[in-house]
């Protein structure tokens, strides 16, 4: 019996227990070297690899071991393309790993005897975030901004071109601004992942929700595939409320206290009890005399 045997760059391997096989016919297939945990879909493909060249109703779902491995049997059948074929395992369902491909020949079927046309891989969108980034005046009303960041993953088939991505603000129903998206680094090498983040201005107000779209196709027609929550709302919305109540209070308090009625005039004090006086006596004049009466001689004798 002999065995098929490929092994990616950076670690998976996939093993056949044939390499080659009749329409029908059962192979194990054993992976070696993928993440934990990782659930990955096991197909017969044509050329290429790519979801379109794979027989997908007979693909099987393998979930690898603590050790990164796994053991599945997979039916042969006929894929959509012809030949070369290969079985490819590829992450299901969003899962971090890469895909990995071993030949098989499937006699009977159709075959390209010349070489395989270059592939193309599809940059797919695998996560996208928004995080306020704003400076301090955005919390009082200013222009602000969200840092957005894009994770992209090329699944398999081959390089993946830029995919063309378009962020979106929108405020309700109305668009407020369009920001394409620059992609860096060439095509994206088959297993590859790739992260871009940007910052995005956001209108100032003391109501700002947005919503931040992330559009994937051709420039002049993208298609929404993600919709982000921009609610960078400022704590001045708490605090201009709290101004204004507290200016209201104050001019109600001043206005309070114009209004007052004013104490009335002090009157006289109530009269006092009598205080017993004391008379002194009439002071003497000076150099006083006192006169004696004269007495008459004729009286006197």
């Amino acid at each position: 019996m002999s065995a098929a045997h490929a092994t990616a760059a950076d670690g998976p391997a996939l093993m056949l227990s044939k390499s080659t096989a009749k329409l029908g016919e059962y192979i194990s297939v054993t992976g070696t070297g993928f993440p934990a945990g990782a659930r990955l879909q096991v197909e017969i493909c044509g050329i290429g690899g790519t979801s379109n060249s794979c027989a997908i109703a007979t693909a099987v779902i393998a979930t690898t071991d603590p050790a990164g491995g796994f053991h599945q049997a997979l039916p042969v059948v006929e894929p959509p393309t012809p030949c070369p074929c290969t079985v490819h395992a590829a992450p299901f369902d969003g899962t971090a790993a890469d895909p990995v491909d071993a030949a098989i020949s499937i006699p009977g079927l159709r075959y390209l005897p010349q070489a395989a046309p270059p592939q193309v891989g599809t940059a797919k969108l695998m996560d996208a975030t928004a995080v306020g980034d704003s400076p301090f005046p955005a919390q009082l009303g200013a222009d602000g901004s969200a840092r957005v960041t894009v994770t992209f993953a090329n699944l398999g088939g081959g390089p993946a071109p830029d995919p063309g991505v378009v962020l979106t603000v929108s405020r309700g129903a109305k668009e407020v601004g369009r920001y394409p998206v620059a992609w860096t680094g060439g095509d994206l090498a088959v297993g590859g992942r790739r992260t871009l983040t940007c910052e995005l201005a956001l209108p100032g107000g003391w109501f700002r929700d947005y919503e931040i779209g992330v559009a994937i196709g051709a420039p002049g027609n993208p298609v929404t595939v993600r919709t982000l929550s921009a609610a960078v709302r400022p704590w001045g919305e708490l605090v201009a409320p709290s101004a204004l109540l507290l200016g209201v209070l104050c001019l109600l308090a001043v206005r309070r206290r114009g209004a007052a009625v004013p104490e009335p005039f002090p009157g006289p004090s109530p009269l006092e009890p009598p205080t017993p006086a004391m008379v002194l006596p009439t002071p003497e004049l000076e150099n006083a005399t006192a006169e004696t009466p004269e007495i008459p001689e004729n009286e006197s004798s």
